[in-house]
């Protein structure tokens, strides 16, 4: 009984499987059934026709399974009674509508075309051998030819609801991406908007309140603003998680950012279109400028006023060191730079002010750093090398590991690369961003 429930239960997945509906077997066993009372009502003569009908008959029913071999087999079936000298028998003219029907349905290929006439005139041949006047088979003739083109209707409506199908599951995938790329844009912008100036704000809180002075009243309140700086970087971090969905959003605050870590992290983005990142003359943070406007201002004056403010925000922290832009490109105007252009441009904007807080909260401002902005024929590049302090100068600032990997999937996106490494206790970055291929 085991074997027979097991066997039953293989049958059923099969059936499952097959992908076909309940009214395509109502129409198989009411065919087949018609066929087999055609044997017993009109026994055949010859042996090889009994043997040709049984085969028929299995053969559509394997032929919801196999649906185009099986309704081939179904009419070699047929055509093979119809050539033996035997008159009786079933008529296989069920099966035979069914087979049609199927390969209609199923046939992609035109050869399929030529089943319906073969069929037909196969029947024709056997009827005027037998002597029956055309008029009286006319009908079953043109019922081969109907048949077929049911199938074929049957097969256009089920390519519109799947082309109607693919249609929605494009239209939510395009949803889907377009939402993961605002998540990935707003990751972005939050990062370098704002925890670049809530990290200078802790460092210069936690300056201030170390300094000797005898108004506690003041350090309770340097104490209070820098916790409270800490408590928003905390959730900053927790807001850019959850809009890059890396994790669940909890950010504990244990670990904290090091130079070792992250540089070499990977976003789960694989494209991030940054292009809504512009800053405008409402920043204010590292590198903004309120007197330029970066949608007015060229790229090299751009790239200046961003290196002078960043040289001044490190040096107020105590940082020694300097900024140089080299621009071997004569002067263009506005005009001349496309869209993709203004994005690298950007994103080599963007990369600075991430790289002077990196530099503020991991550097040693006993040592030196560097920061070097290359344009040329070639592209733009971007070299920055300073010492690594052996303790961050604001450990309690949490870990994200969001900063540069969202820049170099940026970097990624636009055709360019950033390469870090740590040697001797020094730093090195080296960004660069290639010349568009169409310019």
């Amino acid at each position: 009984m085991a074997d027979v429930a097991g066997l039953i239960k293989r049958v059923g997945e099969r059936v499952r499987a097959a992908g076909v509906g309940p009214v395509m077997w109502c129409v198989v066993l009411l065919s087949a059934g018609l066929t087999v009372l055609e044997m017993f009502e009109y026994p055949a003569q010859l042996v090889a026709t009994t043997v040709l009908t049984v085969v028929h008959v299995l053969c559509l029913l394997v032929l919801p399974f196999y649906p185009l071999p099986l309704s081939v087999a179904v009419a070699v079936t047929y055509v093979a009674c119809a050539f033996l000298p035997d008159m009786s028998g079933a008529s296989l003219f069920y099966g035979m509508w069914v087979a049609l029907a199927a390969v209609g349905r199923y046939g992609r290929s035109r050869w399929w075309w030529l089943l319906p006439p073969l069929i037909a005139a196969v029947r024709w041949m056997v009827a005027a051998r037998a002597g029956v006047p055309f008029g009286d088979y006319a009908t079953l003739l043109l019922s081969f030819f109907v048949v077929y083109m049911f199938g074929r209707a049957m097969s256009w409506r089920a390519t519109a609801i799947q082309a109607e199908r693919d249609r929605l599951r494009y239209e939510r995938e395009r949803d889907r991406l377009e939402a993961m790329r605002r998540d990935a844009r707003a990751a972005s912008r939050i990062h370098d908007a704002v925890t670049s100036d809530l990290a200078y704000m802790a460092m210069r809180l936690d300056y201030e309140r170390s300094r000797e002075t005898n108004d506690e009243q003041h350090a309770a309140l340097f104490d209070d603003l820098y916790q409270r700086t800490i408590d928003t970087l905390v959730e900053v971090r927790t807001v850019i998680n959850m809009l890059d969905r890396n994790d669940d959003g909890t950010d504990t605050g244990k670990q904290h950012d090091s130079i070792g870590k992250g540089g070499n992290g990977a976003s789960p983005r694989s494209t991030i279109d940054d292009g809504d990142t512009e800053r405008t003359d409402d920043d204010t943070e590292i590198g903004s400028s309120a007197a330029m406007p970066s949608s007015y201002a060229m790229f090299p004056d751009r790239v200046r006023d961003v290196l002078g403010h960043g040289d001044r925000y490190l040096a107020q922290l105590g940082f020694t060191g300097d900024s140089t832009m080299i621009d071997n490109l004569s002067k263009r105007k506005l005009t001349d730079a496309d869209d993709v252009t203004r994005e690298r441009e950007s994103a080599v904007i963007d990369l600075l002010r991430e790289l002077y807080t990196n530099i503020a909260v991991h550097g040693d401002p006993s040592g030196e750093y560097r920061v070097v902005v290359r344009r040329s024929r070639d592209g733009l590049s971007v070299d920055q090398v300073n010492d690594i302090a052996e303790h961050s100068l604001l450990p309690d600032k949490p870990h994200s590991g969001k900063g540069l990997p969202l820049h170099r999937t940026r970097f990624t996106a636009l055709g360019g690369s950033i390469n870090t490494s740590a040697e001797d206790g020094t730093w090195i970055l080296h960004a660069s961003l290639p010349t568009s291929s169409d310019k």
